[in-house]
């Protein structure tokens, strides 16, 4: 199970507002919601921390995002029609509200909200595109090094080592974002710290580098 840092949470002031424009989904620690609901394209994680998984190949679900309170998702429809039959998955308690209004209607009773939805959307879409780029990546550990910087990103802290994930994912996890084995992880996870692209202590992971500034090994290999 995934135990991750509370976000940043929806600004103060905005929270009952959206709640005015949206339909409460609720998604317990360890259940399931599929993301079916036609009525909204837009999701917003209100309270607490969740994974959103697609069906893959062989129908198996590949986790495509890690989402936290204030963060944004696009729900399956016309803006997302190949996520049919997405699922919410709850790391803790959390609560999804699926913006039921119209967006431009939003927009012209309350500019306020109606941007932050706009630009929290903007950072789900982009959150997706590089995802999508990751998994192009042919190499198992480059897509895993790849995936952890981009969580670290949005969920690391900044230490004097580098950067410090204590999201706490196991390696099938893992292996379901980047789209390989559970033992391909594994074997990638040594080689980096091999390399000294990362550190594992216990369950944490501490990212040396959150950008290629130089070639690795696999770079050259």
């Amino acid at each position: 199970m995934i135990d991750a840092p509370t976000g940043a949470g929806i600004p103060e002031g905005l929270l009952v507002r959206l709640e005015g424009v949206s339909r409460r989904v609720e998604v317990p620690t360890g259940g399931e919601v599929v993301i079916q609901d036609p009525s909204g394209h837009v999701g917003v994680v209100a309270h607490g921390q969740l994974a959103v998984a697609v069906p893959g190949h062989g129908g198996r679900m590949h986790t495509i995002a890690l989402l936290q309170e204030g963060d944004a998702l696009v729900l399956p429809g016309d803006a997302w029609p190949e996520a049919a039959g997405a699922v919410m998955r709850g790391a803790t308690d959390s609560v999804v509200l699926v913006v039921v209004e119209d967006m431009a209607e939003v927009l012209a009773a309350d500019p306020e909200l109606g941007a932050w939805i706009v630009h929290a959307l903007a950072g789900a879409v982009a959150d997706r595109e590089r995802s999508t780029a990751i998994a192009l990546e042919p190499r198992v550990e480059r897509r895993l090094l790849f995936k952890l910087r981009q969580l670290g990103e949005h969920w690391g802290r900044v230490t004097p080592e580098g950067v410090r994930l204590d999201l706490r994912v196991t390696h099938q996890e893992l292996a379901d974002m980047v789209g390989a084995a559970r033992e391909s992880v594994t074997v990638a996870f040594g080689r980096l710290q091999e390399q000294g692209e990362i550190e594992m202590r216990q369950r944490t992971v501490i990212i040396r580098r959150m950008n290629d500034q130089s070639l690795t090994a696999t770079d050259i290999a």
